[in-house]
């Protein structure tokens, strides 16, 4: 069991070394607006607070567990929103995690009156840490199972500055947007004079919106909402694609996540990740919850038994002089 706990710390270190490892990802990408593109800061009607929870491959004990919660007002009169954001990640059993403490700010520029364009700018600090209890190193094996090791190369946490920019186009029924994050590329090594930069995360989101009930889309009851979310980070890319209809205060929607057409790894391998269910309820209060599931199609098989995410995002009521104050229609998860 020491040698396995030895092994997987070696593995862990070297995913960070070789700077492979993934940012979090949500597949509710829109309940997290803020860590999807900072230019989504404010885009509400007044103010807004979301809370995400995702817990991935629970099956592969204790999974990975990743929390968000967010608040962003807008500033109407100025064009402006001005947000925050904690999120906090952790990955397997042996305490590698991060917490990120960030503020966004966006800006909006008409084109006309049903189109404008925003941009924004996320600035954050991250501390990343591992836990070193239950581990052996070598040194304590070579010293007959030593209680303490000697070796002074890993760095129990380290901390940095995280920045983030992105843009946005939208009108009444279409957006796209893209976001570019970890702009400064900061040092997350947790070897001692360690070299590991994270790459830049890209992300592109586009998406349409109409109605189904032969109505304005305004007043339509029962409307459809197609999107994608691609993400790239160095050698890793992927592929959200799906939809959901909203009709009232209920919502259910179908994804599925993976590049098989146009990308495989390996041979045999098909890059087909996940299909994912989501249902959501939008109360009177303008509160809604949404839970949606992972379920594994890779190789990985069910095994992993999938992801489980809720989200719960709350919308002040809107004011009458804000009601001529249009926002992007992005979905509302």
């Amino acid at each position: 069991m020491k040698a396995r706990r030895y092994l997987l710390l070696i593995a862990s270190l070297t995913a960070v070394g070789t700077a492979r490892s993934q940012d979090p990802q949500f597949s509710q990408f829109y309940a997290a607006s803020q860590y999807l593109n900072p230019a989504l800061t404010g885009n509400t009607f007044q103010d807004r607070i979301a809370l995400n929870y995702r817990l991935q491959w629970p099956g592969v004990q204790p999974g990975y567990e990743t929390y968000a919660f967010a608040y962003d007002h807008n500033f109407a009169s100025a064009h402006s929103g001005l947000g925050g954001m904690v999120m906090r990640d952790k990955a397997g059993t042996y305490g590698l995690t991060f917490t990120t403490v960030a503020m966004s700010y966006s800006y909006e520029a008409r084109i006309n009156r049903r189109q404008a364009i925003r941009f924004g700018f996320r600035a954050g600090y991250t501390m990343r840490n591992v836990a070193p209890d239950g581990y052996l190193f070598a040194d304590q094996i070579i010293r007959d199972n030593a209680a303490t090791s000697v070796e002074a190369n890993l760095v129990p946490g380290i901390s940095y500055l995280d920045l983030a920019t992105g843009g946005l186009y939208y009108s009444e029924q279409f957006w796209a947007g893209a976001s570019f994050n970890h702009i400064n590329k900061p040092n997350q090594s947790l070897m001692l004079d360690g070299e590991a930069t994270l790459p830049i995360r890209t992300t592109v989101h586009v998406g349409y919106r109409f109605p189904l009930d032969g109505q304005k889309l305004i007043r339509s009851g029962t409307k459809m909402t197609l999107a994608s979310h691609y993400k790239a980070q160095g050698k890793w890319d992927q592929l959200d694609l799906g939809g959901y209809i909203e009709h009232s205060r209920i919502s259910g929607g179908l994804w599925y996540r993976g590049l098989p057409i146009f990308k495989a790894y390996k041979k045999g391998y098909s890059n087909s990740e996940a299909v994912i269910l989501m249902v959501g309820f939008e109360t009177e209060k303008q509160l809604r919850l949404t839970y949606s599931y992972d379920i594994t199609i890779s190789k990985l098989t069910m095994k992993s038994a999938g992801a489980h995410e809720i989200s719960m995002i709350y919308e002040w009521p809107r004011r009458a002089k804000a009601r001529k104050h249009k926002v992007v229609p992005c979905p509302k998860f």
